[in-house]
């Protein structure tokens, strides 16, 4: 299991009330039985707890797609700007 499955977990279970046996990766956010705006919600919670944007979240998306995703955009992400001015500076 994924760092970012893991997350998605913990906050289905501890923010959303979903019971920690129904968060499994072939589940989907519809049979998790959330709401339009708690799926808005989540896409917040992972871009601020993981660092992903994912704002194509959809009710028939199983949290192991949604994980998979997450980390695909993560891995595509430039490195941020703070470690490159960083190494700019010690070689100078």
């Amino acid at each position: 299991m994924s760092d970012t499955f893991t997350v998605l977990r913990d906050c289905l279970v501890n923010e959303f009330d979903v019971p920690a046996d129904r968060v499994e990766p072939g589940a989907t956010l519809a049979s998790l039985e959330l709401d339009s705006l708690a799926l808005v919600e989540l896409s917040l919670l992972v871009e601020e707890r993981i660092g992903a944007t994912v704002s194509d979240i959809r009710p028939g998306s199983t949290l192991g797609d949604l994980a998979a995703h997450a980390d695909a955009v993560r891995a595509a992400a430039p490195a941020p700007a703070a470690s490159t001015t960083l190494a700019s500076s010690a070689v100078s």
